[in-house]
C-alpha cells in the first residue's frame, strides 16, 4: 500500500482529502503545518508528499527546500497544492525540485491522475536504479571471476611449460615418461577447466537449451555409474547403489543428469580414503491420491569423509576447493559443484550438502515431470 503525506493547514480540506485518499486505497497521513509535515516525512518515509504552498510560519517552499536537503527525503515525489497559478510561482517551485502542481480548486480525477503519474514514474526510477545496482554488482563479480579464471588457466600452462623444458634435458626414458604423463594430465586439466568455464557461461546466460527425453532411472543408472564403480574398485573403495525397482519414466535432459550424478560420485571418490564406503540412493515420495502433481525424486550420495563446517558455506562458490581434503591428489577445476547447482536450479530442484559423524552427504531433490505429464496414479 502506498503511503501519502498531506501537509495542509485548512482543517476541512485536509480531512476531506485524507478521507478521499483512504477510499482510494492509499495509507494517508495528515500534517497541519510545515514543521509537523517535515517531522512526519522524516519519521514515516512516505511514497509521496502533497503540500499546500500558503501556510503560516513555514510555507510550502520552505518545506520542499528542507526535505530536498535531507538524504532520507530528497527523492520523495512532491506535489504542490496552490491557489497561486502564475508562471513565477510555478518556476519557483520547480527550481526547488517540485514534481508537479495542482491548482485549487481541483477535481478528484485530476488529483488521482497526478498522484498515479508520480507514483508510476517513481516506481520506474526505482526499477532503473535497482537494475543499475545489479549491473554494477555483476560487473564486479565478472571482474573477480575473470581474475580467478585467468589464474586457474595459467597454472596448468605453467606446469606444461616446465615439463616441456625438463623433457629437453632428460636422458632416461623413465624420467621422460614421467614428464610426458604430467603434460598429458595438465592438458586434460586445462581442457576440462575451459569446458567448465564455457558451460557455466552458457548456463548463466540461459543459452544452453534443455533436451528432454524419456528416461527410466533404473535402466539408465547402471551404465552411467559404471566408470565410477571401476574407479572406486581401483581405490579399494566400496560403492553401493540402492535404486527402487519401480520408478516412473521421467522427462529429463540426460546430459544434465549425467553431469550431476557424475560430479557427485567423482567428488565422493576423490574425498574418500581407501576402504571407505560410498552410497548412491534414489528415493521417491509416493503419489498423492486425486492429484496430478508429481512428487520429487531424491538422489542421495553419501561417503565416509568429513567436511569442515566452515567450508560447507563455500562449496558452491566458483573455484573453491576444500583445503587438504583431496585424498588422491586428483585436483579439479573447483567449478564442478557450481555447475551442478546451476543445472539443478534450472530443473527447479534443490541441493544440500551436510557433514556429520564422519559422513558427507549430498541430497538432490529433482521435481522432474513424468513422461505421461504427471497423470500416473499409484497402483492399488
Amino acid at each position: 500500500m502506498f503511503k501519502i503525506l498531506l501537509i495542509e493547514d485548512e482543517c476541512d480540506l485536509r480531512e476531506s482529502l485524507l478521507d478521499l485518499l483512504e477510499m482510494e486505497g492509499f495509507e494517508s497521513i495528515g500534517a497541519e503545518n510545515g514543521q509537523i509535515g517535515i517531522q512526519r516525512a522524516q519519521a514515516e518515509n512516505p511514497h509521496l508528499i502533497i503540500c499546500d504552498i500558503l501556510m503560516p510560519d513555514m510555507d510550502g517552499y520552505e518545506v520542499l527546500s528542507t526535505l530536498r536537503n535531507e538524504p532520507k527525503t530528497a527523492l520523495i515525489p512532491f506535489i504542490f497544492l496552490t491557489a497561486l497559478g502564475s508562471f513565477d510561482n510555478l518556476r519557483q517551485g520547480m527550481n526547488l525540485g517540485a514534481d508537479d502542481y495542482l491548482t485549487k480548486p481541483f477535481a478528484r480525477e485530476d488529483l488521482l491522475a497526478t498522484i498515479n503519474t508520480r507514483l508510476n514514474k517513481q516506481a520506474a526510477i526505482a526499477h532503473l536504479q535497482q537494475r543499475v545496482e545489479t549491473l554494477q554488482a555483476d560487473n564486479l563479480n565478472k571482474d573477480e571471476f575473470l581474475n580467478i579464471a585467468s589464474h586457474e588457466l595459467r597454472a596448468p600452462m605453467t606446469n606444461i611449460l616446465v615439463a616441456v623444458k625438463m623433457l629437453k634435458n632428460l636422458l632416461t626414458q623413465e624420467r621422460q615418461q614421467r614428464y610426458v604423463e604430467l603434460v598429458q594430465a595438465e592438458c586434460s586439466r586445462e581442457i576440462g577447466l575451459i569446458n567448465n568455464l564455457l558451460e557455466l557461461q552458457q548456463l548463466k546466460t540461459n543459452s544452453r537449451p534443455q533436451r528432454l527425453e524419456a528416461l527410466r532411472l533404473q535402466d539408465w543408472l547402471p551404465n552411467s555409474i559404471e566408470p565410477y564403480q571401476v574407479q572406486a574398485k581401483e581405490r579399494q573403495q566400496s560403492l553401493q547403489i540402492n535404486v527402487p525397482p519401480y520408478l516412473p519414466t521421467l522427462l529429463v535432459d540426460s546430459v544434465d543428469l549425467q553431469r550431476i550424478v557424475g560430479e557427485l560420485l567423482d567428488n565422493a571418490c576423490k574425498y574418500t580414503a581407501p576402504k571407505g564406503k560410498i552410497f548412491l540412493e534414489i528415493h521417491r515420495s509416493p503419489l498423492m491420491e486425486n492429484t496430478a502433481e508429481v512428487p520429487p525424486t531424491t538422489l542421495v550420495v553419501s561417503n565416509e569423509a568429513d567436511i569442515p563446517l566452515e567450508a560447507i558455506a563455500y562449496l558452491f562458490n566458483e573455484f573453491y576447493r576444500v583445503p587438504g581434503s583431496d585424498c588422491w591428489q586428483q585436483g579439479g577445476s573447483g567449478l564442478g559443484l557450481t555447475l551442478i547447482k546451476q543445472l539443478i536450479r534450472r530443473m527447479q530442484g534443490k541441493i544440500q550438502i551436510t557433514s556429520e559423524g564422519g559422513w558427507a552427504q549430498a541430497t538432490v531433490q529433482l521435481p522432474l515431470q513424468t513422461a505421461n505429464n504427471g497423470t500416473e496414479k499409484r497402483k492399488k
